[in-house]
């Protein structure tokens, strides 16, 4: 592929999405050590990040005629918000309790939950090939626990916030794709985005004090750059690549986004150092996820980070 046709063939959006959104994690372990609280960060994330969708949709569909939902279609919405809301929720908790690298890298599991979901839906045991690729993903994920990471010093409650994000993220995945085609990914996550608000003004407002929603201004800045660079900016770069790009391409051009998260890491965080074998399962759970994206066909649609 020559360098003209790798521009319009979308995979240079797609990698500079993936780009950003790799920095997620680094920018909440960065606005944590401004002692921002995790309820609070993820209020200021969708107080902020939610009228921009708006704005850029209303942008971007300006030409688009409106469309109506049913009660049925409401409904999912709602349920996908949800889904997010404890996906997030659970994400921003693992950052705090286990780190940029490794939260990062039990998130990145979903796709292999996404295909046990699938056999259970279908009531068959997975093939031996999806078997391996599953068996291989939990491997790498049990060697990065191993002694030589944090000091051997892991977080039980990290990794059930760790997996509990990776579960609702496959299960909000799963679901969304009911309404990707008639919504279009743009206002679907509109309208996905506008749900889980909701329910972070409902359920964690309340429980935050005044005080802790008064945030420095650099920490305040850095909240920005999560908002713009990490969570705004590669959503609708990521539409638009994988409205060009082929699917099995784009899937394994996003696969470095975790290598990125776990390189600035361990640059950034002194205490987030992988041994030799902590590398090797980063190496086997990027190798069964690419396993699996090669063998997914048809249109991508683009899916938000947790």
């Amino acid at each position: 592929m020559t360098a003209r046709q790798w521009w319009h063939s979308g995979l240079v959006w797609v990698a500079v999405a993936t780009f950003a959104m790799a920095f997620k994690g680094i920018f909440a372990r960065i606005i944590y050590q401004y002692r921002v609280p995790v309820n609070a960060l993820l209020i200021w994330r969708f107080c902020l990040d939610v009228p921009l969708f708006w704005l850029i949709a209303r942008w971007i569909n300006r030409h688009q005629p409106p469309v109506r939902l049913s009660v049925r279609q409401w409904a999912v919405c709602a349920f996908t918000g949800a889904l997010f809301f404890v996906s997030a929720w659970c994400d921003f908790h693992a950052i705090d309790a286990l780190g940029a690298s490794i939260s990062r890298m039990v998130l990145y599991l979903f796709p292999a939950l996404l295909m046990l979901a699938q056999s259970v839906e279908q009531r068959r045991l997975p093939g031996p090939r999806q078997l391996a690729i599953f068996l291989v993903a939990w491997m790498g994920i049990g060697m990065l626990l191993l002694p030589g990471w944090h000091g051997g010093d892991i977080s039980a409650l990290g990794l059930l916030y760790g997996f509990g994000a990776a579960l609702c993220y496959a299960a909000f995945w799963r679901t969304s794709q009911s309404l990707m085609k008639p919504l279009g990914s743009v206002r679907f996550n509109q309208l996905s985005n506008t749900f889980t608000l909701l329910l972070m003004m409902a359920l964690l407002l309340p429980t935050v004090s005044a005080d802790d929603l008064v945030v420095s201004l650099p920490a305040f800045g850095w909240i920005v750059l999560l908002v713009l660079f990490s969570t705004v900016l590669p959503f609708f770069l990521l539409f638009e690549g994988l409205s060009r790009a082929n699917a099995a391409e784009a899937g394994v051009v996003s696969m470095f986004g975790p290598v990125v998260t776990v390189s600035v890491a361990i640059m950034v965080f002194p205490d987030e150092q992988l041994g030799l074998l902590q590398w090797c399962g980063v190496v086997l759970v990027l190798l069964s996820i690419g396993a699996l994206t090669l063998k997914k066909v048809g249109p991508a649609s683009p899916a938000k980070d947790a």
